[in-house]
């Protein structure tokens, strides 16, 4: 061995003299590990809880009528603009069109007739002087069809001074309410051909807006005028649907005076 290996051998040995005997404490030991385990476990199951109720949010977004997730970021999946809401710095999006006391019915493209159907209300007929008039509504066809639709309890009417809605229903909101409107759009089906008109009572129609009451719409019954409206229309293989009535969207529509 050379000189410099014995001197390292020497110094190592007196170090070792110094420290003394070994001293380890298993209790210490079995303590740490124990602690150490724990540890690990408690940030495991916080990570795990923090999980599910990730899960949950997300589930009670969509299932709860959260809206549609917004897209996603730095590589993740994309998501179509057209089928979110506006963004948070965006412009607000515009009040839905609904049928609403007071407002102005504006009607871009509804005629009577549509994809082969034709829809006629009409005529009204006196029932009471503190009532709306009786209703029925007339569907003929082109060729031979099945229509499904909302129960005709459902069509829409509305009722009109001026080209002003002043009553109707089912769908009616008050004025100056913009909440969305809705009502079944399928549930019920007539068969309608060129040889077999289909025609249906509409049931009571009796709702007026504020201030209006049918005793005053009696007295002057030629100044106001009854509407129904049906639609969109979509025409398949042998088969006509009829869906919920929107402002903004083609419909079906059937004009008459009211006359007792």
């Amino acid at each position: 061995m050379e000189p410099d290996d014995t001197s390292l051998r020497d110094d190592l040995d007196a170090v070792a003299a110094q420290a003394g005997p070994l001293r380890l404490d298993p209790t210490q030991v079995i303590g740490r590990v124990r602690r150490r385990r724990r540890r690990r476990t408690l940030l495991g199951a916080t990570a795990g809880t923090a999980l599910t109720l990730l899960t949950v949010t997300a589930v009670t977004a969509v299932v709860g009528g959260g809206g549609r997730p917004g897209p996603t970021t730095a590589g993740g999946p994309q998501v179509e603009p057209s089928i979110l809401g506006p963004s948070p710095t965006g412009s607000a999006a515009p009040t839905p069109s609904v049928f609403e006391c007071g407002r102005r019915l504006t009607l871009t493209d509804a005629p009577s007739s549509r994809s082969g159907l034709t829809m006629t209300v009409g005529p009204t007929r006196f029932r009471a002087a503190g009532l709306g008039p009786a209703l029925t509504v007339t569907f003929t066809a082109s060729a031979a069809t099945q229509v499904v639709s909302s129960p005709p309890t459902l069509f829409q009417v509305l009722y009109l001074r001026d080209g002003t809605i002043v009553g109707g229903g089912p769908m009616l909101n008050v004025p100056g309410d913009p909440t969305p409107q809705g009502i079944d759009a399928v549930g019920y089906g007539f068969p309608v051909a060129p040889d077999r008109p289909a025609r249906f009572d509409l049931g009571p129609r009796d709702r007026l807006c504020p201030s209006l009451s049918w005793q005053q719409v009696w007295s002057a019954p030629s100044a106001y005028e009854v509407v129904v409206l049906q639609g969109p229309v979509e025409r398949g293989p042998e088969q006509t649907t009829l869906g919920i009535p929107a402002l903004d969207g083609p419909l079906l529509a059937s004009r008459v005076g009211l006359s007792r």
